[in-house]
């Protein structure tokens, strides 16, 4: 590779890969570690609060809460840092930009029609396996507190730190090695640091669409808009008059999107083909340690998810 032109390119991107595959594994690491010392901590009021009348059910309602949104910017946040610090990158510029409305729309409902598309592959799926492949229960109650630290955890919390990690960060430092490289990156990793494949495949998409916005606005109010109204819809899904709203919005935003993506066909095909980099920018993905070790993770709480099921 000494004689290669490309060499340095090459030997930087394998460092610019190994920094943030790194940091997705700080990211699971903090998390992790995170989770359990605040949940303890959080444990060590559990008497007080039954003392002001809750149940056993509201009150692990309310801390699944506490944790999920103390956690997600703790760890994002941290991860975020330092993939920006070793790589030398800003995301504030990335929030100035005007914020087109059509973009948001047609966004939610593309990524709308692949969700869909996935729930019913899963549902087809889970006919021919002896477990199912469920979603994760986020622990939405009648108590009105634990759903309000649950909506902050969900809607808007999260979103805003995983655009900034993703699409902000991965995306963003690995965009000169080819707009379809970094799209596909970010969305691996989005996809990977949900930890079980219910979650995973999804987020996956999820990411195609969102890295697709983000690159084609150069703004991060777009995708985190798209990736925030796409939870809500989901968090309104999680009691029984939000599901009928849901059950009958989403089909029809889905079929939207559908059109969509039959009315822009063309250009799609044309983008990807100019968006097609060096396939050597994979090779060194997919041999990256930190990478192996995150799919290591990933497939193990995959598999544990499901011998729980």
């Amino acid at each position: 590779m000494n004689n290669n032109p490309l060499a340095p390119l090459y030997n930087d991107a394998k460092h610019t890969i190994s920094i943030t595959s790194l940091a997705c594994c700080i990211y699971v690491l903090i998390q992790l570690c995170a989770s359990f010392l605040i949940s303890f901590a959080i444990g060590t009021g559990f008497g007080l609060l039954m003392q002001f009348s809750y149940t056993m059910y509201s009150v692990m309602n309310l801390l699944n809460a506490l944790v999920l949104l103390l956690v997600t910017p703790l760890s994002g946040g941290l991860a975020a840092w330092f993939a920006c610090d070793s790589l030398k990158i800003s995301v504030k510029e990335d929030w100035s930009k005007k914020i087109s409305l059509r973009d948001v729309f047609f966004g939610l409902c593309v990524l709308l029609f692949f969700s869909f598309v996935i729930s019913l592959f899963f549902s087809l799926f889970n006919l021919l396996l002896p477990t199912q492949i469920v979603q994760p229960d986020f622990g939405y109650s009648s108590d009105f507190a634990s759903n309000a630290l649950l909506f902050l955890a969900i809607v808007i919390v999260g979103p805003f730190v995983e655009e900034i990690f993703f699409r902000g960060t991965i995306l963003k430092a690995t965009a000169k090695y080819g707009m379809l490289f970094s799209i596909v990156f970010s969305s691996v990793c989005f996809g990977l640091l949900h930890m079980n494949i219910a979650q995973g495949i999804p987020a996956f998409f999820m990411g195609l669409v969102l890295g697709t916005y983000y690159t084609k606005t150069k703004n991060l109010a777009v995708p985190y808009l798209i990736h925030a109204l796409n939870n809500f819809i989901a968090f309104t899904g999680m009691n029984d008059l939000g599901m009928i709203f849901s059950s009958l919005l989403i089909p029809i935003l889905a079929f939207i999107g559908l059109v969509y993506l039959i009315r822009h066909i063309k250009d799609i095909r044309e983008e990807v083909e100019e968006a097609k980099g060096d396939p050597h920018f994979a090779t060194l993905t997919c041999s990256n340690p930190w990478m192996i070790v995150l799919f290591v993770i990933f497939l193990i709480s995959s598999l544990m998810s499901l011998a729980v099921l």
